[in-house]
């Protein structure tokens, strides 16, 4: 429950509102499909690709990585754990993944009907989102909750990535919010919840995964209900 009321609410999109692991999944697994790739365990696939996909969008993230290797590479390493060395499926499967990627829906639990209040109640919400944008754009619009924003900004649009503060101020900027009435709401506690601290605005952190944090954030909870309540 949440202190004071927050006229301007600040939001990370993927693992937030949009069930980033789900709809990847599902995307993957079709695409395994598709490509008649022998996985006999296609959830095993999709942790070892995560967790190699984690270090490289990190790299990516400090500008260690450009963008186009990153579409490849992730898979071209993933595959290679299954004894597939081929540079060219793994670029195939990657524009393809990034493709269907916006077509996949699931929302994160108690999602939408969050947006619906806090939108009723009359709050101007914008988010905040490091990733590509030909794929975040859509994934708003075809979840359907585009609508609920006065703002999106995007860190390769804006140049700059979360945790810096100057993507917090514009965001909070474009819906005309100050920093007394605003709150970040986001999972990652690094780019979301330590962006938000140096920018200097209150924060609710979604550990929907119970992960430990020592730095404190104003708000600490597994339930998105909890912004309303």
């Amino acid at each position: 429950m949440l202190k004071k009321n927050y006229r301007y609410i600040l939001f990370d999109l993927d693992r937030t509102l949009w069930d980033f692991d789900a709809n990847a999944e599902n995307n993957i697994n079709s695409l395994l499909d598709e490509y008649n790739i022998p996985v006999k365990d296609k959830h095993e696939f999709y942790r070892k690709y995560n967790e190699i996909n984690h270090l490289l969008w990190t790299a990516y993230e400090k500008g260690d990585l450009s963008k186009e290797m990153l579409r490849w590479e992730r898979f071209y390493r993933t595959f290679l754990e299954y004894g597939i060395d081929d540079k060219g499926l793994a670029e195939r499967f990657g524009e393809d993944y990034l493709g269907n990627m916006p077509n996949q829906t699931i929302l994160m639990p108690h999602a939408a009907e969050v947006l619906i209040k806090l939108k009723e109640r009359g709050c101007r919400m914008a988010v905040i989102t490091n990733g590509f944008r030909e794929v975040q754009h859509r994934k708003l619009e075809n979840s359907g909750i585009d609508k609920y924003f006065d703002a999106v900004m995007i860190s390769e649009e804006q140049g700059v990535h979360k945790p810096s503060p100057i993507i917090f101020k514009r965001a909070l900027k474009a819906i005309g919010g100050t920093k007394n009435e605003a709150l970040m709401v986001g999972d990652d506690f690094a780019n979301d919840i330590e962006g938000a601290m140096i920018f200097g605005i209150d924060q609710f952190f979604y550990n929907y995964n119970s992960i430990p944090c020592n730095g404190g954030p104003t708000y600490d909870s597994s339930d998105l209900r909890d912004l309303v309540r």
